[in-house]
């Protein structure tokens, strides 16, 4: 019988997106093991935090920081600073003295921060986050509060790795955001969007098969995102190029435009903005896709929905919206236009040599470790 290979050996990406409700929380793990966390919602019933502490950690090769400390995750991305997205900030931060850290991240990548500075170039001379504005309940306040001792041990300024840490065939990814200041100009008297406006956008790509997660941007914000006007900042790592500039992984510039890069290659998984609630639905997104679609939309969503908790976008569920793709859900094959964190946890398995991803979804997660090699 052959022997089943080890994780190190695959050349697999494998994409986590966890049943948390409206909230959001996803692991990526690349070839050669390289981890990667983007939000940390949770729900009363799961921890996505445990499950990712207990069963993938611990195979993930350990990467180095800028002062060549090997580092549990490559990078930890937080979109934005809503309650739904931060639920298990608490000990993330490699600098903390929290005996229940779990999270020792190369990299600690959210929305800035930054104080004024002269080496700022524009109308807007600062990065800094207006927390009078995000309009989490009073109940979180502690959670605010972990999360801007966070901000501060962070490596300024938002970067993406370095491929010459990692070499890595057919693999790039990038994030995109507006700074937040451009955003509270936009946004003057609604919060709500304000809050929202300022998430980080981060796209990954492995050979045919790519993904995009928006986190709650709005369709106004994510337009200049997609356009990369001047407004735009933007961070690109190819793996596959060790004569990329090192300056494109922290400041604008030459590198890749998010727009570009969806005419190029398509799009085969879109997580859509806002846990896909017609508020978030941006339809220029689908001018700038070759093919005009992705192949599936992944949403998460909450079990149960109340009267004023908005409406899927109906566009997200049909063939207006999505090309389709064979989804394995509970072990039945079917082509589906969406799938949702209702149905269960989700694993898309990219292999990058095969035209389409594999998704798989489970009631529970420990029949989705069953899948990998």
């Amino acid at each position: 019988m052959a022997q089943q290979k080890k994780w190190h050996e695959t050349l697999y990406t494998y994409v986590w997106v966890f049943k948390v409700g409206r909230g959001f929380a996803a692991c990526i793990r690349l070839p050669q093991n390289i981890g990667f966390l983007y939000d940390m919602g949770a729900s009363d019933d799961f921890s996505p935090r445990k499950f990712v502490e207990d069963n993938i950690f611990p195979k993930l090769t350990k990467f180095k920081d800028a002062n060549q400390v090997k580092r549990q995750v490559a990078q930890l991305i937080f979109s934005h600073p809503h309650g739904d997205h931060i639920t298990e900030i608490a000990g993330s931060n490699k600098s903390t003295s929290d005996q229940d850290s779990f999270i020792d991240a190369a990299l600690v990548t959210c929305p800035h921060d930054k104080e004024y500075s002269e080496e700022l170039t524009g109308k807007y001379k600062d990065e800094k986050t207006d927390f009078s504005r995000i309009n989490n309940p009073d109940s979180q306040a502690d959670l605010i509060k972990k999360y801007k001792a966070m901000i501060k041990g962070r490596c300024l300024p938002l970067q993406t790795i370095s491929s010459k840490d990692a070499s890595i065939p057919n693999v790039e990814y990038g994030i995109f955001y507006v700074r937040p200041p451009v955003c509270d100009d936009f946004y003057q008297k609604d919060d709500q969007k304000y809050s929202n406006s300022i998430s980080l956008v981060f796209y990954y790509r492995h050979g045919n098969q790519n993904i995009l997660i928006p986190g709650d941007i709005t369709p106004d914000i994510f337009e200049k995102v997609l356009d990369c006007d001047g407004d735009v900042e933007r961070r690109y790592t190819n793996f596959n190029s060790s004569e990329e500039s090192e300056d494109s992984k922290k400041n604008t510039g030459t590198q890749s435009k998010l727009g570009n890069l969806l005419n190029k290659h398509g799009l085969s998984i879109l997580i859509p903005s806002h846990h896909g609630l017609e508020s978030g639905h941006c339809k220029k997104l689908y001018d700038y896709i070759a093919g005009g679609k992705p192949d599936l939309n992944v949403i998460s969503e909450k079990r149960h929905t109340g009267k004023n908790d908005g409406s899927i976008h109906p566009d997200y569920q049909s063939q207006n919206g999505a090309k389709g793709l064979e989804v394995d859900i509970k072990g039945k094959k079917e082509k589906r236009y969406s799938v949702t964190t209702r149905e269960g946890h989700m694993l898309i398995v990219s292999k990058g040599t095969d035209m389409k991803p594999h998704v798989y979804l489970r009631d529970d997660p420990n029949d989705l470790l069953n899948i990998v090699p």
